[in-house]
């Protein structure tokens, strides 16, 4: 049994909490944030919905708050096996609430245009991590594809983040099976994604009116090998792997996330190696087919694929996110895209992300909206 360490009581670690109060692994759960009154109220509503289910974990709130210097002791005296954060000054369905015209221009911006809004708390949280002095795993929920990757960059960053690419990795065993006339557990995918594919997988229609004749749709690139007991078999069709297939991007998206989590959290506290999928491993870019264990995470590439070759399709999938390349020291360079939306929401040009301007840029993206 465990101690689980919930970092930011927002929509996605308050649904984590909810499945990790009714899942066995946990005999303890800390909600650590500044919001007491809050997280009282949604430690007692995971403790009746576990209840309801028969399981008692002991859940309690810590007060923490990440952005004040020496508060790693807070996190030392908690001591938890595992530990989740999931910081963000605005989370991408606030961005979609947004409304007026500077919220028009916030929703219609590349995703990359608020990443300062998830670095910059975890920057904070890091710094919080490393007075700690804590050695247990943590792992970084707020766009951890790119995040991890300049946290890693700029000093000690998290084991992986969790959900993105194995998010798609439902549709392309469901395509498959149907193909193969099989069961969708029959298929065993390696998928190499960065964050934006997913957004490709789960498309709305197209509208009924586009004209016909129209440029083929641009994908992301990605790396995926499926195989059958063992046998490696003829990867999905595009056109099946692409064809709409709409869910809601609303707040039950996260429930999407909650259960990669679930995955990554028992795998992390197992004995043997879990295959799954996850999102900046170590600080790599994009997500990655990996075994994971408490003693190790170890990429689990399809047999031909070297890791350089994965990691340069993750890269190359950074645009479609707005992005045009991360540097070796964490600074994070924009596509135009990116840059002349920020030039629009900011009014001053800002064609790159380091992370020492992460906390100027985050307040200057939520003064801009309003939020």
């Amino acid at each position: 049994m465990a101690r689980l360490l919930l970092v930011s009581l927002g929509v996605l670690n308050g649904m984590l909490l909810e499945a990790a109060a009714r899942a066995e692994e946990f005999d303890e759960i800390v909600v650590a944030g500044r919001s007491g009154y809050y997280a009282a109220r949604k430690i007692a509503n995971a403790r009746i919905g576990a209840g309801v289910e028969g399981r008692f974990p002991a859940i309690r709130f810590a007060p923490f708050d990440l952005t004040e210097k020496g508060a790693g002791r807070a996190l030392a005296d908690i001591a938890p096996d595992v530990t989740v954060a999931a910081p963000s000054l605005l989370p991408w369905w606030a961005v979609d609430r947004l409304q007026g015209p500077a919220g028009e221009t916030a929703r219609a911006a590349p995703f990359a245009a608020f990443m300062a809004c998830h670095l910059a708390p975890l920057l904070a949280f890091r710094e919080r991590w490393v007075e700690s002095g804590l050695r247990s795993p943590w792992f970084n929920l707020s766009y951890p594809d790119v995040v991890n990757a300049v946290l890693t960059r700029t000093g000690p960053g998290p084991l992986c983040g969790m959900g993105n690419v194995i998010e798609a990795i439902p549709k392309a065993r469901f395509v498959l099976a149907e193909r193969q006339g099989v069961r969708p557990e029959a298929i065993e995918v390696r998928l190499v994604a960065q964050h934006a594919l997913e957004y490709h997988f789960y498309a709305e229609p197209p509208p009924e009116c586009a004209l016909e004749g129209a440029p083929a749709p641009d994908y992301p690139p990605y790396l995926i090998e499926a195989r059958i007991g063992g046998r490696v078999i003829a990867p999905p069709d595009p056109a099946a792997l692409f064809a709409p297939y709409p869910i809601p991007y609303d707040l039950d998206f996260n429930a999407l996330t909650v259960s990669a989590a679930m995955v990554v959290l028992k795998a992390a506290l197992g004995e043997t190696p879990t295959a799954t999928h996850v999102p900046g491993p170590e600080g790599r870019i994009g997500g990655y087919p990996i075994r994971l264990s408490r003693a190790d995470l170890a990429l689990d590439l399809a047999e031909g694929w070297t890791e350089a070759q994965a990691i340069a399709s993750n890269e190359s999938s950074l645009p479609y996110d707005g992005i045009a390349a991360v540097e070796r020291d964490g600074a994070v360079v924009f596509s135009d895209a990116t840059a002349r939306s920020l030039r629009d929401l900011l009014g001053r040009p800002w064609d790159n992300l380091r992370p020492g301007e992460a906390w100027a840029m985050a307040d200057a993206l939520r003064a801009a909206v309003g939020a």
